[in-house]
């Protein structure tokens, strides 16, 4: 089965990853979910490092969220996963790229494609992220798309919101 793109940027296209993947695509999320990526995001991310554990992992998360793949255009490569979770018309959303990924402008061109598709859905009127206080480079990319930090009630955790 054919995973369909939910959006476009100009360099990814956003695929639901609802279909089981293949051992390349799970070889991918292994190091997507490195421990250097993986280190500020929850423990249920951590320490996955074979396929088994990998495709196990996503399994879990398609449960209760959107797992979306972030496929690189010119090589159809999984370069990284968005995860969106809603809730009373909030899109609570997380993203994540492989380290070879990084500094590339990436996140900064997901979030502009992820913004004009939450504007499209008429259950979203906010999207959250969250990010670890650790995590300055996330907290940026969110900044500069124009979402504002809010109150949060833990010490490790910074919040944002953009009102749709």
């Amino acid at each position: 089965m054919t995973k369909q793109n939910v959006f476009n940027t100009k360099r990814l296209n956003i695929k639901a990853l609802d279909t089981p993947l293949g051992s390349n695509e799970l070889c991918q999320l292994v190091c997507i979910l490195s421990d250097e990526v993986t280190e500020h995001l929850p423990p249920s991310f951590q320490g996955i490092t074979t396929e088994h554990a990998a495709k196990t992992w996503l399994n879990e998360q398609v449960q209760s969220s959107q797992v979306y793949g972030l496929y690189l255009n010119e090589m159809a490569q999984l370069a990284g996963l968005l995860i969106i979770y809603v809730e009373n018309h909030h899109a609570h959303i997380g993203y994540l790229f492989a380290k070879s990924h990084w500094g590339k402008g990436l996140a900064t061109e997901l979030l502009t494609g992820l913004i004009a598709y939450g504007k499209s859905q008429n259950d979203w009127h906010v999207i959250n992220g969250g990010v670890s206080t650790e995590n300055t480079a996330s907290a940026h990319v969110l900044t500069k798309q124009g979402f504002v930090k809010t109150p949060s009630n833990s010490n490790d955790m910074l919040h944002f919101e953009l009102t749709l």
